[in-house]
């Protein structure tokens, strides 16, 4: 029988479930604010926190300027509460780890990295894990070690062979990495990490839950989907992933499938963008500078695109101006952009224009904060009167041979993601619907 995992967080792929489905929810919380509350104004420690843990990711010798980590220090060291924030950042919910004697773990499901990261008994806050519960070791120890070297630290921990469950759906002999450092790794609130792209950029070099969830036949259906609600709308907290199969209820209209191009992330072709209904200026030899390649991750809250084609799509936007983090090679940039503006911006898969919400778009009201922060004068007395926003698309050039977009939860807010293994004739499909 087909089971089809619900955990709070996403939704539902691939065929649509019959009514032999059992539908199994965990619920998925929201952590990380990027706007207080209070004044509409981006939080500065949040945003910069998140932006370094998805740098990390994607391109390990980034460092973000001194001044802004320590913001995020700071922020890390103020214990803010974890669930139920206005913002809709990010999403974890629920799993276990443990055969006979199962520990529970708050994961963040993210289809942008591959291994199962727990802390372990050693790693505490200063180590940079948080939360009381620690991986007891209660596996088949590998006696080896993985460790991830990023800008601004590295991930270490010893591997382990443990059963991984979330939902009631179990991963045996699942590859388990227990932490014992995580510096600079995230400074997210959730205390686990799950990965759920493809197991060819596991550093463990093992297979992902979901792949031997597949292998073990314990799913049929080979996909699995995200639903991310929204605050303001009341969506929040029906977040949900679902795995094995999709939930009708939370999407509707069809759902539009593009093959995957690598699988290494959910990583898909990245057709153009269209801003306020114009498509952009090509150059002079006819090229889109906003085409490129793009991986879906659940596990980043902002759209981190080309500098080109943030250029090209910010031009359209009367008013937006660079700030720039970091220059040389990646260049990180921030856009600000008139509040007043509220512009209509989509990005085209598969043919079709996929739309954000002028909601989603918008980061929040900038301060001179932010140009206390990067010792800008000029730029503090820009925003002093209060009528910029941060955009949600912030450029950063992470494989410059390819136009690598990394599409966050700022887009997927706004749609359905199915991630299917075989919807491309055998191979891996991203799909997407209408979110409800």
């Amino acid at each position: 029988m087909l089971q089809v995992l619900l955990v709070s967080l996403a939704a539902v792929a691939g065929a649509v479930p019959t009514s032999n489905d059992v539908a199994k929810k965990v619920p998925v919380s929201k952590r990380a604010p990027v706007v207080e509350r209070a004044t509409g104004s981006v939080d500065y420690a949040s945003y910069f926190s998140q932006l370094e843990h998805t740098l990390s990711k994607y391109h390990s010798s980034v460092n973000l300027p001194s001044s802004l980590l320590k913001s995020v220090t700071r922020r890390q060291a103020g214990k803010e509460p974890l669930q139920d924030q206005d913002p809709d950042i990010e999403y974890y919910g629920s799993g276990s780890v443990g055969a006979t004697t199962p520990q529970t773990f708050t994961f963040d499901f993210d289809t942008g990295s591959s291994d199962i990261f727990v802390p372990g008994p050693q790693c505490n806050e200063a180590a940079g894990c948080v939360g009381s519960t620690k991986y007891d070791q209660g596996g088949q120890d590998e006696h080896n070690t993985t460790t991830v070297t990023y800008g601004s630290g590295q991930v270490s921990g010893e591997n382990y062979f443990d059963d991984v469950t979330v939902a009631g759906l179990t991963a045996h002999h699942q590859n388990v990495i227990s932490l014992t450092t995580a510096a600079g790794f995230s400074s997210s609130e959730s205390n686990s990490l799950l990965g759920m792209a493809f197991s060819s950029i596991a550093n463990s070099g093992q297979p992902t839950y979901f792949e031997t969830l597949l292998k073990q036949g314990t799913v049929t259906t080979k996909e699995f989907a995200f639903y991310l609600g929204r605050s303001v709308d009341g969506t929040g907290d029906n977040s949900e992933l679902a795995l094995g199969g999709r939930d009708t209820a939370k999407f509707k209209g069809v759902v539009t499938f593009t093959p995957v191009t690598q699988q290494t992330y959910w990583q898909v072709a990245l057709q153009s963008t269209v801003v306020n209904g114009k498509k952009p200026l090509l150059s002079s030899l006819g090229i889109d500078p906003t085409k490129g390649q793009a991986a879906i991750d659940t596990g980043t809250t902002i759209i981190l695109a080309p500098t080109v084609a943030t250029a090209s799509i910010y031009s359209r936007i009367p008013g937006a101006f660079p700030v720039p983090l970091i220059s040389g090679s990646p260049t990180i940039t921030l856009w600000a952009y008139p509040c007043s503006a509220n512009p209509s911006v989509a990005i085209t898969f598969a043919s079709k224009n996929f739309a954000i919400d002028p909601r989603d778009f918008n980061f929040g009201q900038l301060t001179p904060g932010l140009g206390d922060l990067l010792g800008n004068s000029t730029l503090s007395s820009i925003l002093g009167d209060g009528s910029f926003c941060l955009g949600a698309i912030a450029s950063g050039d992470l494989d410059p041979t390819q136009n690598l977009y990394v599409v966050g939860d700022t887009f997927l807010k706004n749609w359905y993601s199915i991630y299917s293994y075989t919807q491309n004739g055998g191979r891996p499909a991203v799909g997407f619907a209408k979110s409800v």
